[in-house]
């Protein structure tokens, strides 16, 4: 008989796993609580699709039992199938309840139907605390051992075949696991995930049970006779390998028909670029993405109908973001860079308690200054790009792009003089230069190590610059000034700084007085 799909529903289901562990993010953009949502709607819709499917098989079995022809083969496979569908009606409703018990820990309004879905709390609580995942995971495991107890055939034939897998996800950001599989299997699902998240991860589940459902029920047909099913609806599956990225790491688009005949390939298209399909039916493409931002791909899946032969297309919109991680944010408090040989304060927050939040920095150090507020140090050298990692209980839950710098040069200045006309007595007051960074808000003395003192009046006819080591003018540059009088020309060049880094400069330009 022709049934749905194993191949391609499993092959989303997969991509679906690195979608939810890539994105279990401590807080949660409005981006991915919608994307949730989409997958959420898309799996409902091939649930009533498997629905329809299996009430078909059990339809068609009833009439085998009236026929006088398989009456006697469906009197002994027809029980077979109503114990498949007890004991997938009985777990499909328990998964009912579980999220309908998620939605009120969640502080469910029963006049609206509003609940908190970027709550992070609440699975931890009602599946971790409240045991609900440990008894989910014993009722799956139950259910797939009792369906596959039915009949030894459809054990042997099946067993390995049934999309509900208990194994623990890989984790993506190197989470690392108790070594009590029940418990590491429902941290892996429901701790610290969004509430609108871990609803979709439960309709999965349903999913698995009704395709695990439709494949043993077809078994069971099989066995009396041909069981004719007429598809009537088409639910396009579209799959990516994230919704949220960074900057230039790969998406992975997958694309088929949740009702699949093999004689019935569909025609992929993925924003204007045919995608082949493979033996399943399903189109694979992986890209780099771009730079940052919200973006969007439309997929189009083409199929000839088999019941009425007319060409039909049927089209997704699939929406991500290339940014930074959601819930994690690093900013520099003084400057949208950071800078060598001085202290930048950063910001971090990651939806957690300070106290689980640390960090670290690919180009020299970072330390935790109190709360939220740390130190960045940029080792010298460390030009260019570097990144800070923010970590919740010591795992990474995001990285963050900063452009290292030197500092800029300061500018130099009579004691408090700007270059001009400036009173004598002021300008020989002064006794020497500061250099010091204008209008910048890092505290990052510049030490003056060195100028050349030049001067032109009527008692200087020659201009005739003098050296002058340190700050303040000593020696013949000292007498030099001292002896000026009003109407002199005083010319400072050369100016030799040393900055907080260690690094000495010279200015590029130098400072010219008018004395009065």
């Amino acid at each position: 008989m022709a049934a749905l799909p194993k191949e391609p529903r499993q092959k989303m289901i997969n991509i679906m796993y690195l979608v939810l562990t890539a994105l279990l993010a401590l807080n949660v953009s409005a981006e991915i609580l919608n994307a949730f949502k989409v997958v959420e709607y898309s799996l409902s819709g091939s649930n009533t699709v498997l629905g329809e499917s299996n009430k078909a098989i059990y339809d068609q079995l009833e009439a085998m039992l009236k026929d006088p022809k398989t009456s006697d083969k469906a009197a002994i496979w027809k029980p077979k199938a109503d114990q498949v569908r007890s004991l997938a009606q009985d777990v499909f409703n328990k998964l009912e309840t579980y999220k309908q018990g998620l939605k009120e820990e969640s502080d469910f309004n029963k006049k609206t139907g509003e609940f908190k879905e970027d709550d992070i709390e609440a699975p931890t609580r009602y599946f971790t605390a409240g045991g609900h995942g440990a008894e989910l995971y014993q009722s799956l495991g139950e259910f797939k051992i009792k369906l596959l107890a039915i009949d030894k055939d459809l054990s042997d034939q099946l067993g390995e075949k049934l999309p509900l897998n208990l194994e623990i996800p890989k984790s993506n950001a190197g989470n690392t696991l108790s070594g009590d599989k029940v418990t590491d299997w429902v941290n892996s699902y429901f701790h610290m995930t969004p509430t609108v998240a871990a609803l979709t991860i439960l309709t999965k589940f349903q999913n698995d049970v009704k395709n695990s459902e439709n494949i043993a029920a077809a078994f069971c047909a099989n066995q009396v006779g041909s069981v004719k099913l007429v598809l009537d609806k088409f639910e396009p599956l579209v799959g990516t390998s994230s919704n949220y990225l960074m900057p230039g790491e790969e998406m992975i688009v997958t694309a088929g028909l949740g009702a699949f005949n093999s004689n019935v390939k569909p025609l992929v298209t993925i924003d204007g670029r045919t995608i082949s399909v493979n033996a399943s039916g399903v189109a694979e493409s992986k890209f780099s993405v771009g730079g940052a931002g919200a973006k969007s791909m439309n997929v189009i899946v083409s199929f000839i109908d088999p019941n009425t032969g007319e060409k039909r297309s049927v089209a997704k919109k699939v929406n991500y973001t290339v940014g930074v991680p959601s819930g994690v944010a690093a900013s520099a408090d003084k400057m949208n860079v950071l800078y060598i040989g001085v202290d930048n304060p950063l910001t971090i927050t990651a939806g957690a308690g300070s106290e689980k939040v640390s960090a670290q920095f690919s180009g020299g150090t970072i330390s935790k200054a109190g709360g939220s507020s740390y130190i960045v140090k940029p080792n010298p050298g460390s030009y260019g790009e570097q990144t800070v990692t923010v970590l919740v209980d010591g795992k990474s839950v995001g990285k963050v792009g900063f452009r290292v710098k030197q500092l800029p040069n300061p500018t130099a200045y009579v004691g408090n003089l700007r270059p001009g006309t400036v009173p004598s007595a002021s300008f020989k007051a002064m006794g020497g230069l500061i250099a010091k960074l204008e209008d910048s808000e890092f505290d990052a003395p510049f030490e003056v190590v060195s100028y050349k003192v030049g001067a032109l009046s009527s008692d200087v006819p020659d201009y005739a610059p003098i050296d002058n080591k340190g700050p303040r003018w000593s020696g013949s540059a000292a007498a030099l000034i001292n002896k000026l009088k009003p109407g002199a020309l005083v010319a400072i060049t050369d100016i030799t700084v040393k900055g907080p880094d260690g690094r000495t400069r010279v200015l590029p330009s130098g400072l010219s007085y008018n004395l009065k």
